[in-house]
């Protein structure tokens, strides 16, 4: 098909083989055209198994595609976005967007200049039960939300801490659900596992309107846990992120003649067949197409950094 998208992908780590496998499922609306990763043997060995071109450099790689999905360390995003917005290529970068706000703010105003898309990979957001939030909240007027994000220490990720690695997942969601200005945050944090980074992190945001957000990431705990409760005027929304189930506990009427009010409880089970990552590279692609706002794009996952910044300068007192 002469309209599919070109595009490529760069890194293919643990992440990034992933993302090749979805592109390779979406072949009736892209064209993958290859990959790339400083680790040639890596690279030829995932293109060889999707039946792609492995190219030799990142500049043959830009030469060839209309669109890219950065699947690098957070510390090469700058760089390699910044060569692909230059060639006018659309970029979906991993999160963080970059490992700094300025150079965010740069890449954003090269690609708004070239009138490109920018889409981050907050992926939480293309899961069914989060995506049923807004909807179930409509009419809410929301008081706080919770969120556990914990699980055992993974000893391959050891050049970020968990706010920057976990918690930004749910900063994202948070600003999603939650709209005006944030008045307060403290942030308190330890090192467990790591040499000198945070493992363990709780930070308290308070917004303009009053709402309370509690945020805890933790990469030093012995069960995985993904949970968010959100305590509203009328109701308790808890959500499981791994098992895409929302319950929604209301109250109901008088009882005869006692004086409570009986707790009616919603539960529903969202479908697992689509997949949130290649409903995400599916999203992309089509805003690329389209020329459409992508749900998270290149502000949504700068903001998401600015708070995260704020809350490691909270925990280790850099401000």
């Amino acid at each position: 098909m002469k309209d599919r998208i070109k595009v490529g992908v760069i890194g293919v780590g643990s992440m990034g083989i992933n993302h090749v496998r979805a592109y390779a499922s979406l072949k009736h609306v892209c064209n993958l055209i290859g990959i790339y990763d400083i680790d040639s043997k890596r690279a030829d060995d995932t293109a060889q198994s999707y039946g792609v071109k492995s190219f030799s450099s990142l500049e043959d790689l830009l030469a060839e595609v209309d669109a890219v999905n950065i699947a690098t360390p957070t510390s090469t995003h700058y760089n390699i976005a910044v060569e692909a917005v230059k060639r006018g290529i659309h970029i979906l970068i991993e999160k963080p967007i970059t490992s700094e706000v300025d150079q965010a703010e740069e890449i954003l105003s090269m690609a708004k200049d070239k009138n490109l898309t920018v889409q981050v990979g907050h992926i939480e957001r293309f899961n069914p039960a989060i995506q049923a939030l807004p909807g179930i909240l409509e009419d809410e007027d929301i008081i706080a939300l919770d969120v556990q994000r914990m699980g055992p220490y993974d000893p391959r990720i050891d050049d970020t801490d968990v706010i920057q690695d976990l918690m930004i997942h749910d900063i994202d969601v948070v600003n999603s659900l939650i709209e005006g200005d944030i008045k307060d945050v403290q942030g308190f944090g330890r090192v467990v596992k790591s040499d000198k980074l945070i493992d363990y992190a709780v930070a308290n945001i308070l917004m303009s309107d009053g709402v309370i957000a509690t945020l805890t990431a933790s990469r030093a705990t012995h069960k995985k846990v993904r949970k968010l409760s959100i305590t509203t005027m009328k109701s308790y929304v808890e959500l499981d992120y791994m098992q895409r189930k929302v319950i929604v506990t209301r109250r109901g009427g008088l009882v005869h003649d006692n004086n409570y009010q009986q707790e009616n409880e919603l539960e529903e089970i969202f479908s697992d067949e689509e997949e949130p990552l290649k409903a995400q590279l599916n999203h992309f692609i089509c805003a690329v197409k389209n020329e459409t706002r992508p749900l998270i794009n290149g502000s949504d996952g700068l903001e998401a950094l600015r708070l995260t910044k704020k809350i490691q300068n909270q925990i280790y007192r850099k401000d």
